[in-house]
């Protein structure tokens, strides 16, 4: 059956090579951005200095998770350096952090940085910074509600973001990015608010995380539409991303990630879903944050993005882009089921800086491109996949045997043995 699938792709590129558009419009699988990336150059000089001192921490890292350890504190302060390095000119706050990093190691179990903390009921002990412990406060809670329990603190870390006026403010100053007047891209801001108040405020199943709060949830969630669609949304292409100003002229980029959240917590009901749908396929060859492709490659997480935004913009498409569209995904699929995992289901940390996320994005585009579920498999309805049941209980022993209280674990495992 494994002939069928590399078969049934073959069929749609046979397709896609051969038969003339549907209609006059080309699908374009070819993208320039408009602008150079105005942060590469602090990038570059940033990753020179500080990324030797890096890299041999994370595989430390890795390998003492490899070990059995739980070593979330590290996590925690090297995803923070990582952005330091990538997103910012602050010298001394890297040379911390590499610090922080190095005596963080000696500690073997930090499991207490899974935890919530007191002082202002967030998660994410070790960052700090508030869009990390914002961004890592939000699966926990949705863990909690999700087994009707409560957290144990109340929920301070959202005091800078409870009423329309500071989510105003907060993206007056994150939207637009002024590298040579403040030294930061706030492209990793904007991420990570967005998609935790996305959360947080769009999806019903989570509007529990803030009963018995007096966080005014319908108020800000239609705040933030306001402020997502009026605001900063492109109408030319219909993504959102970081803007740069460069000597005075707004650049817009167009984001997949961010995105991609905006598009997934709305469940598709955004402006300009045509014009995603076409911006997803133009973005096909180029690097991540704009497009598809990472260093060289595509990896489960931004396979995932795109299977999901083709999803909600297939209805958009013709019969040549569904069939392009189909052939893509084919090889995704084929892609990461031989070079994102092993024969035992483990899936290769590589891409990821911890064993949770490799999971969950692995489980998450094998789940969203319809391996596991039928249901999901919009791409090809007569498509059948003899080992995934096989591979799916493979991928579920393995999960079981990792630790349960990282929130991303768990949410792997419920998508894992989800069925139609």
């Amino acid at each position: 059956m494994k002939h069928q699938f590399f078969g049934t792709a073959l069929l749609a590129l046979t397709f896609v090579l051969a038969s003339p558009p549907a209609t006059a419009t080309e699908l374009r699988y070819s993208y320039s951005v408009e602008f150079e990336k105005p942060e590469r150059h602090i990038k570059k000089a940033m990753k020179k200095k500080f990324q030797p001192l890096l890299t041999p921490l994370t595989k430390e890292v890795t390998r003492r998770q490899d070990a059995g350890d739980t070593v979330t504190c590290s996590i925690q302060i090297a995803r923070e350096v990582h952005w330091l390095i990538n997103y910012t000119s602050y010298d001394a706050k890297v040379l911390q952090g590499l610090e922080d990093l190095k005596e963080s190691l000696k500690e073997k179990d930090q499991s207490w940085a899974l935890e919530q903390t007191q002082s202002d009921g967030s998660w994410g002990a070790c960052y700090k910074t508030w869009m990390f412990r914002l961004h890592a406060s939000i699966d926990p809670l949705k863990e909690l509600v999700l087994i009707g329990k409560r957290p144990k603190y109340p929920l301070k870390f959202l005091e800078p973001v409870n009423t329309p006026e500071k989510l105003d403010a907060l993206y007056d100053k994150i939207i637009v990015s002024r590298l040579e007047v403040d030294g930061v891209s706030h492209r990793r801001d904007l991420n990570y608010v967005t998609s935790s108040l996305g959360q947080l405020l769009w999806i019903p199943d989570y509007a529990g995380i803030l009963e018995g709060t007096d966080y005014p949830r319908e108020e800000m969630a239609d705040a933030l539409i306001r402020i997502v669609d009026e605001r900063w949304q492109n109408p030319k292409t219909g993504y959102w991303g970081a803007w740069y100003d460069t000597d005075g002229d707004i650049n817009k980029s167009d984001d997949l990630s961010i995105t991609f959240h905006i598009v997934a917590y709305r469940n598709g009901d955004v402006p300009h879903l045509d014009k995603i749908v076409e911006t997803t396929l133009n973005l096909r060859e180029q690097p991540y944050p704009y497009g598809w492709q990472d260093r060289g490659t595509k990896n489960n997480h931004h396979s995932y993005d795109v299977v999901k935004l083709l999803r909600y913009g297939w209805p958009y498409l013709d019969a040549f882009e569904r069939a392009a569209v189909s052939a893509e995904i084919s090889i995704m699929l084929a892609r990461s089921l031989r070079l994102s995992m092993d024969g035992q289901g483990r899936f290769y940390e590589d891409a990821y800086d911890n064993v949770g996320d490799a999971y969950y994005f692995g489980v998450s585009f094998l789940d969203e491109a319809g391996f596991f579920r039928r249901s999901k498999l919009f791409w090809a309805k007569r498509l059948t996949f003899a080992d995934s049941e096989n591979v799916r209980q493979k991928i579920i022993a393995n999960l079981k045997k990792l630790d349960s209280r990282d929130p991303m674990i768990a949410a792997a495992l419920r998508k894992a043995e989800a069925t139609d």
